[in-house]
């Protein structure tokens, strides 16, 4: 009878290290799955790892499905960090790059997309996922509005910040859905045009030639 090698055995990770790792598992799985075809049974079966492991980390399905949306919600609003801090020569040159990154194409990764629908569907139904989605907007609003409130300042246009913050993360929320679910729908110019139509119309002026203007062709 031949001889058997055991496995290998893998590195223990850190405590932080592993939790994070099962968070990215559950993204991924929601992303390839959806909401229906993903499970905490899936995202252990992904892992080769018993389902104590996971409820070691946290108290339950729903618990990781949560701290799996922050951490897309932390990764969108990192990457949105840098434009924030940038030094641009005009805040109207500013917003362009924000709505650029907004728009872009799973611009946090290739689950992006999948992920964020799954969680959508799964809002209605997981209670646990609420204030996740609470504490995105409300870090959206804040980054935003303070975008807002500077293109506002350099137009000398006085505009009801509150609500135009709202309306555009709405505006650009459904952009972008329509661009990740239908890349062929219209280019990302085209979406570009539609975002500065709108935003010239909020402060009284006429929008043509406005993305030409900020990036003129070579």
């Amino acid at each position: 009878m031949a001889e058997t090698t055991p496995p290998p055995n893998r590195p223990r990770l850190p405590h932080d290290a592993r939790r994070r790792l099962i968070i990215e598992t559950t993204l991924s799985c929601l992303a390839r799955h959806g909401a229906e075809g993903t499970s905490l049974r899936l995202v252990c079966r992904e892992m080769n790892v018993a389902p104590s492991l996971v409820t070691h980390f946290f108290a339950g399905w729903h618990e990781l499905l949560a701290a799996a949306y922050d951490l897309l919600a932390e990764s969108f609003m990192a990457q949105l960090d840098p434009i924030l801090k940038r030094d641009f020569p005009t805040a109207r040159v500013r917003m362009d790059a924000v709505i650029r990154y907004y728009l872009s194409i799973d611009g946090e990764g290739a689950n992006t997309m999948g992920a964020n629908i799954a969680f959508w569907q799964l809002s209605r139904s997981v209670l646990d996922l609420k204030p996740a989605f609470g504490r995105f907007l409300a870090d959206r609003q804040r980054a935003l509005r303070g975008v807002l409130a500077g293109l506002a300042a350099e137009e000398r246009a006085t505009i009801a910040l509150d609500d135009m913050t709202a309306c555009f993360i709405l505006m650009m929320d459904g952009i972008w859905l329509e661009m990740s679910l239908n890349p062929g729908g219209f280019a990302e110019r085209r979406a570009l045009q539609m975002c500065w139509a709108w935003l010239d119309a909020v402060f009284g002026h006429n929008s043509a030639g406005t993305v030409a203007d900020l990036h003129p062709s070579p």
